[in-house]
């Protein structure tokens, strides 16, 4: 492969298939996609529920080990958690949990207005879902109809799953045929990425597309070293094959989509990054840019299992003869409890500062499962067998900043990645808010006569003290990393409006971690409908640049 590509991406995740689609599709741009993974092609990526036997293998997922300061609440300097990631074509659509959530218009309105990011608004990102969508009920303004990625809204519905949404009611939150279709505090069945009971990935759909096009090569198990420059113009990527080196040159543009940790530690290991900081790992520089891996912002999340004294739940599905009879009818029909996510129904609202926007998102359930001291978000494979329901609780507006930064030139060294949770009085007044929420949302009729003891924490963690050293224990991060590359106007931003990274030429980040400001919900669907809206502003700048042909006249 000693040819030039007039595109190279790096990372088949969400933003990056969808990339790939979009800039390959005149036919004539030679498409190069490299991904650290594998094909992601097996049986359980793509059932629903088989996200259970994903957890934790290799195989499937990256394993950040991320620090946590001694002054909030660590016992030693290496304590912290463990962030997982996707791995392998599709990315984190290939392993998450298949919510199809847009956010709110006014999310993208703050990031033009607020942040910089000037042509990136409600107006904007709407027309991007509406392009990716092909909704199972049909167009309308707020639907999309025709696109590669069917959005299905309530898979599987059982009478708990009702019960649940009738609580939520009961608390004030506004009932919604479709959560993607309003604002503001809201409870409703979760649409899902979903087709005909197969998970509906970045891979399956974008990327399948253009893979059938002569023009597009896609390497799996390929480690991205660095870019390479001349001077500050990107030329090529240095990459490891099966254990050797090898560089593509490129003769456009690269595109790096490998997600909110990795994007920021290649432009790192590129040069691209803190003078200061890059000399102490011993990488020459090529630009500075001080806030590349830095400002990273994250959802918090707690799960609270209750058990269900009265009413049927979903956890008999799980185990022995249940799990068969489930595992039967999904092969025959591709439906029930095994062709939808872990959770059915969503609720948004406002538990901490009545004046603000939406600042808390729960994910409801029909099953509980075992919370240890792994903090595991969603272990999945720890079902507990006696009936109960779930609430996870995530906090979406965090104040609190993390870091992501490379400890040296080459993609084997480990990062240094600091979180902050809770390191804001905002923060810690949001959680203990939170908690107190999922508390009452379990309380509220018609749950309250079908929900037993609060398996944990438990109903002794009652003050403000215990709730809050509770949640610094047992939450953990909501999979939702952003703005480790920041997109903006100003002059510290690490990329342009365009997603041109500034003080080089030739390179392009499209993806979660250029997003400048938190979404309502969770980042699969936002993180696809940029990758669209960036190939489009390229496609743009491409066009912008070649000459023009003149005309011939006619006579």
């Amino acid at each position: 492969m000693s040819r030039q590509w007039d595109y190279i991406i790096v990372g088949a995740g969400s933003a990056g298939c969808v990339m790939a689609e979009r800039l390959s599709a005149d036919g004539r741009s030679q498409v190069l996609v490299l991904e650290a993974g594998g094909e992601n092609d097996s049986f359980w990526v793509t059932l629903p529920k088989g996200v259970a036997k994903l957890v934790k293998k290799p195989e499937h997922m990256w394993a950040y080990h991320v620090a946590q300061p001694r002054e909030e609440g660590a016992n030693d300097p290496g304590a912290g958690e463990v962030w997982i990631r996707g791995k392998g074509l599709g990315g984190s659509s290939s392993i998450n949990g298949m919510i199809w959530s847009r956010g709110e218009p006014a999310d993208y309105d703050a990031w033009e207005s607020e942040c910089g990011a000037t042509g990136w608004n409600g107006a904007s990102m709407t027309a991007a879902f509406l392009e990716l969508e092909d909704h199972a009920a049909g167009p309308s303004e707020m639907r999309g109809s025709g696109g590669l990625v069917r959005v299905d809204p309530a898979c599987h519905t059982y009478p708990l799953a009702e019960r649940m949404i009738e609580a939520g009611e009961a608390l004030g939150l506004r009932r919604v045929d479709d959560l993607n279709a309003t604002a503001g505090p809201r409870v409703g069945y979760y649409s899902h990425n979903i087709r005909n009971g197969r998970r509906e990935s970045s891979a399956r759909t974008y990327l399948a597309v253009a893979r059938k096009r002569p023009n597009v090569t896609v390497m799996t198990g390929v480690t991205a070293e660095r870019i390479v420059f001349d001077g500050t113009r990107a030329i090529g990527i240095d990459v490891v094959v099966d254990g050797k080196p090898q560089r593509f040159d490129c003769a456009g543009e690269i595109v790096i989509s490998a997600g909110a940790m990795e994007s920021p530690l290649l432009l790192q290991r590129s040069g691209i990054g803190d003078a200061g900081r890059l000399a102490l790992a011993g990488i020459p520089l090529v630009a500075h840019s001080p806030d590349v891996g830095e400002r990273m912002i994250e959802h918090l999340s707690l799960s609270m299992p209750f058990r269900l004294d009265h009413g049927k739940g979903t956890n008999k599905s799980f185990f022995g003869l249940g799990a068969a009879l489930a595992m039967l009818r999904y092969l025959l029909r591709r439906d029930g409890v095994l062709a939808t996510g872990p959770f059915e129904v969503g609720a948004f609202c406002n538990v901490a500062h009545p004046d603000s926007r939406t600042d808390a998102q729960f994910y409801l359930g029909g099953y509980t499962f075992k919370v240890g001291d792994d903090k595991a978000p969603v272990p999945l494979d720890k079902i507990d067998p006696k009936p109960g329901v779930t609430i996870y609780g995530q906090l979406l507006r965090l104040t609190s900043e993390s870091s992501v930064r490379a400890t040296g030139p080459a993609a084997e060294a480990p990062p240094h990645i600091l979180h902050n949770f809770l390191s804001t009085q905002h923060d810690r007044t949001s959680a203990i808010a939170l908690v107190r929420k999922m508390r009452a949302y379990m309380a509220a009729p018609p749950l309250d006569r079908m929900v037993g003891a609060e398996l944990v924490p438990g109903a002794q963690v009652e003050s403000d003290e215990d709730v809050l050293a509770m949640f610094r224990r047992l939450s953990s991060c909501g999979l939702h990393a952003i703005r480790s590359c920041r997109m903006g106007s100003d002059p510290k931003a690490v990329v342009d409006p365009r997603l041109r990274v500034n003080g080089v030429q030739g390179v392009r980040v499209a993806d979660c971690s250029v997003m400048p400001g938190h979404v309502t919900g969770n980042t699969n669907a936002p993180a696809m409908a940029l990758g669209l809206r960036g190939a489009q502003l390229m496609l743009e700048d491409r066009a912008a640049a070649e000459p023009k042909r003149e005309l011939e006249p006619h006579f």
